[in-house]
């Protein structure tokens, strides 16, 4: 494989910008480092040393020898003082030694490929940069170190346990099998199910963890959206105006709620209209909201319930929802219709008991957040979703079909080999490594 380089810190102007060479040949940037004897190079020592390549700078460079390093290959990182100009122009010499630039994750990719890590693992070093809650670091901390190979390996051994009693009967048909070995099969089936069911049980509230919650406004035109939500807020990140329709597109931004980072989205009112731009700003809303943890359906208290109204409540009647009605000041001409709060923006009234409400929602419970010490990506719970289905339909027979249960606990271990890379295909590398930022 090519020797690698990139920057391993955001290359801008700063203190320092760190870069990171893989590869067979990364030692022989030494060639470049003025009074660095490579055979006198000690692994994980910090040598001062001045790069004279096409630029003159005083640096600090640490070797990693092969296979104890990040990828499992020869690793230098050097660490250059933070301008720019300086890093691009020992770009410009890497070049010249032949070393390629790095793409995206490829650093972690090698890892996997030399055995450092699994793909789980690898993916939990994404997790892990992009995680927005602590315990979402946590969480992906704990992957880094193993906890999702662990609960792989012991789902594994469950099936194992069952297909050793189903091949055994395979290769020695004469045999009747005892009750006590189909027992067994289908105690090991029900402990995978209660495994399988637990992790996947607790992707919801990891991913809230990992990635923070997220709450849409949803709501006809003029009933106080951006209001609400620059109230929120506590600053003017919406435009208000008495004009329907103001809002085209969603517009979101963060705060935090009970500790948990909230992105909030103010959508564009729901309506009938000709406008092709609101339209489209329309139909994009449909889908944030249907991506949204929850809801909150805000209603013009000051007026009738209307056509656009209902239908707002019916496309939302399935989905987490707080349903508010705004606009308090007023008289309240509101009715035939249930509501969770009574607020009003304007002036403030109702807002504490919204805010209260939406808390509590938002709120992950101590058996969510600690319930499994596992937190899956959703490729990993796909795979998951067809290993149950596979078992709960296994646990459903009455009695044990020793071909088609053969077949089916192999294809699970099968699913099971490609969740942790053991075996894989170019696609699933490219699906996962693509999403790295450079110089991971």
């Amino acid at each position: 494989m090519d020797t690698i380089y990139a920057a391993i810190s955001p290359l801008i102007s700063s203190a320092i910008i760190v870069v990171r060479i893989s590869g067979d040949r990364a030692v022989e940037v030494f060639k470049l480092l003025n009074g660095a004897d490579v055979k006198s190079i000690q692994p994980r020592h910090v040598y001062n040393l001045k790069y004279g390549g096409s630029v003159t700078d005083d640096v600090l460079a640490v070797y990693f020898k092969a296979p104890n390093s990040y990828t499992g290959e020869d690793i230098i990182e050097i660490s250059f003082h933070g301008n720019p100009i300086i890093v691009s122009s020992a770009f410009k010499d890497f070049e010249k030694l032949g070393f390629v630039t790095a793409e995206p994750g490829e650093f972690t990719k090698r890892a996997f490929l030399n055995g450092k890590m699994d793909l789980t693992q690898a993916e939990s070093v994404a997790e892990l940069i992009s995680s927005k809650t602590l315990q979402g670091i946590d969480y992906s901390y704990k992957q880094l170190k193993g906890s999702l190979r662990k609960e792989i390996e012991y789902i594994k051994d469950l099936f194992i346990n069952a297909l050793t009693i189903v091949e055994a009967h395979i290769d020695f048909p004469e045999e009747d099998i005892e009750d006590a070995h189909a027992r067994i099969v289908f105690e090991n089936l029900e402990l995978l199910k209660a495994e399988l069911s637990a992790i996947l049980a607790s992707y919801d509230s990891h991913r809230i963890m990992r990635d923070g919650y997220r709450i849409a406004i949803a709501g006809k035109p003029n009933t106080g959206k951006s209001s609400l939500m620059n109230y929120l807020l506590k600053e003017e990140r919406a435009i208000v105006s008495d004009v329907a329709g103001t809002t085209r597109d969603y517009i979101e931004s963060s705060f935090v709620l009970n500790g948990v980072p909230v992105s909030l989205v103010d959508t564009a009112g729901l309506r009938t209209t000709f406008d092709a731009v609101e339209r489209a700003g329309i139909e994009r809303t449909g889908e944030v909201i249907k991506d949204a943890d929850l809801v909150i359906v805000l209603l013009d208290g000051s007026t009738q319930l209307d056509d656009e109204d209902k239908s707002v409540l019916e496309s939302t009647s399935s989905m987490k929802r707080l349903v508010v009605v705004n606009k308090s000041d007023c008289p309240l001409l509101l009715s035939d219709v249930e509501y969770d709060c009574l607020v009003s923006v304007k002036d403030g009234s109702g807002m504490a008991e919204l805010l209260k409400k939406c808390g509590e929602l938002v709120s992950i419970s101590d058996s969510d957040r600690y319930g499994k010490a596992v937190m899956v990506t959703a490729r990993q719970r796909g795979y998951f979703l067809k290993i149950l289905g596979t078992v709960e339909k296994l646990s459903d027979e009455s009695e044990i079909d020793f071909d088609i249960f053969e077949y089916e606990l192999n294809s699970s271990l099968r699913l099971l080999s490609e969740i942790t890379g053991l075996s894989y295909t170019e696609d699933i590398l490219s699906n996962i490594f693509n999403n790295f930022c450079i110089g991971k």
